[in-house]
């Protein structure tokens, strides 16, 4: 006969109370449990992983070839994903991720470039990272289509300022954002504000590409 377990706080996984969970006796059946919740944890995260969810999705879109822009802390995982998807008609990517983020295997892909930039307080690399981003949307003819795969992150790595805001007023503002207790969405509507491509300024710049 299996032995009781009497330490309760061995299985709190996720925050999964055992009084969920009826006739659980012995040690073995609350280990099996706590190995079945994990397991379908797991596979949770699988399933909305970027590049499992980029793939799975573009893998029932036409035959157009595409240009393709990954921002944010997925953006290797999300270009993973569209290559796997559309191998050859992904004609060209840029890849915009957290410091530390890169993929290594997008050092010398002939297709796809790869830039790192700061979060969660932008810095320069944020500016030279938004140019590229207008300089990859400009280096592309107007009728080929331009897909966007934001992760987050996306608001800190890339940034384009308007006339009249400095780099030291978009640092201050995200310092004093990230101590405010904000919810994101208050915090998504101020950074807009000093912006010149957020909150739908960079259709501006795209203009008429699909």
């Amino acid at each position: 006969m299996a032995a009781k377990c009497n330490n309760l706080q061995e299985f709190r996984p996720l925050g999964v109370s055992l009084h969920m969970i009826t006739d659980v006796n012995t040690c073995s059946d609350r280990e099996r449990y706590r190995r079945d919740l994990l397991d379908i944890y797991q596979a949770a995260l699988q399933s909305v992983h970027g590049e499992r969810a980029v793939a799975r999705w573009l893998s029932q879109s036409d035959g157009a070839s595409i240009a393709v822009v990954a921002i944010g802390k997925a953006a290797p995982a999300m270009m993973q994903g569209a290559l796997r998807a559309l191998e050859e008609r992904l004609l060209q990517g840029l890849v915009i991720t957290r410091k530390g983020y890169a993929d290594p295997r997008f050092a010398s892909h002939e297709r796809i470039i790869q830039m790192e930039s700061a979060h969660p307080v932008p810095d320069e690399s944020s500016l030279v990272a938004g140019q590229a981003l207008l300089d990859f949307i400009w280096d592309h003819p107007e009728k080929q289509p331009l897909l966007f795969l934001i992760s987050g992150g996306a608001s800190s790595l890339v940034e384009v300022l308007p006339a009249g805001i400095s780099l030291d007023d978009l640092q201050n503002l995200n310092r004093w954002l990230l101590g405010s207790g904000l919810d994101i969405h208050a915090m998504n509507s101020l950074r807009c504000r000093i912006s010149d491509i957020k909150g739908g300024g960079l259709l501006r710049y795209i203009a008429h590409r699909p």
